[in-house]
């Protein structure tokens, strides 16, 4: 049985920054964060799934995983790793290194390729296939959203950090339904629909559900005087009184 607490090994540090480019400020911050900690126990899930933290400490798993902050793969002639990190909280870092077969990613493997989100800055291509993304200014030189359709995936930009923030499909739909006052059914509640059905909503649409999740779920920095500055037109006048009402 694995006994913690640990540091990371040489190869974990790797295959950590390599979804961390030290290039982007918000990235580094990471990097820097965590040859700061140690791995201090296993997370929820599987033997992949690892939380690090302060020396001394516990893992705190009385709360749900924070969402991703980065992810990406590493091709190799072996295997494929795949790589995820959780947005830190209370000094804690959940992380999965994982393959997909029996191997195990500490073991040595031929390197053929490697791609990630992280990277990403906006007028490039989705990572990896160099499929068609839209991207829909949120704020002048500050935040963009990004939809990347055939990979199923949703970030918002941020211009001053570089960091590539995804955001779930589930949540961000349930917005956009809400603001385009859509109540069937066999739409409103499949949102595997969204990508397919993207030429249905306009910029302002999509912006709106950005706002109105965020209004909730609280993960972004999101001034609204700015948002009014963009010149987006929600399509739903009473958008704004109602996000108006609940800054003040």
């Amino acid at each position: 049985m694995e006994k913690f607490p640990r540091a990371l090994t040489e190869k974990e540090k790797y295959l950590l920054f390599k979804v961390l480019p030290v290039d982007k400020p918000g990235y580094k911050k990471y990097r820097d964060k965590i040859e700061e900690l140690v791995v201090i126990g296993q997370g929820r899930f599987s033997r992949d799934n690892m939380i690090l933290g302060k020396p001394g400490e516990k893992p705190d798993l009385s709360f749900p995983s924070t969402p991703i902050f980065a992810i990406g793969t590493v091709i190799c002639k072996e295997t494929q790793i795949d790589i995820a990190i959780h947005e830190e909280t209370d000094n804690e870092i959940e992380f999965d290194i994982s393959t997909n077969n029996a191997r195990k990613p500490n073991e040595d493997f031929t390197e053929l390729s490697d791609w990630n989100y992280s990277e990403w800055v906006p007028g490039m291509a989705a990572p990896n296939d160099n499929s068609e993304v839209k991207e829909v200014v949120i704020i002048p030189n500050g935040l963009i959203l990004t939809i990347a359709p055939k990979h199923k995936k949703i970030w918002l930009h941020n211009i001053e950090t570089g960091v590539n923030h995804l955001i779930p499909l589930s949540n961000f739909y349930n917005q956009l339904m809400m603001v385009r006052e859509i109540r069937n059914t066999k739409v409103a509640l499949n949102p595997g629909l969204f990508f397919d059905q993207l030429d249905n909503y306009s910029d302002g649409d999509l912006v709106s559900a950005l706002i109105t999740y965020n209004k909730y779920i609280k993960r972004f920095d999101i001034d609204l005087s700015d948002f009014e500055k963009s010149n987006h037109k929600p399509s739903q006048k009473s958008l704004f009184s109602f996000l108006r009402r609940g800054k003040n």
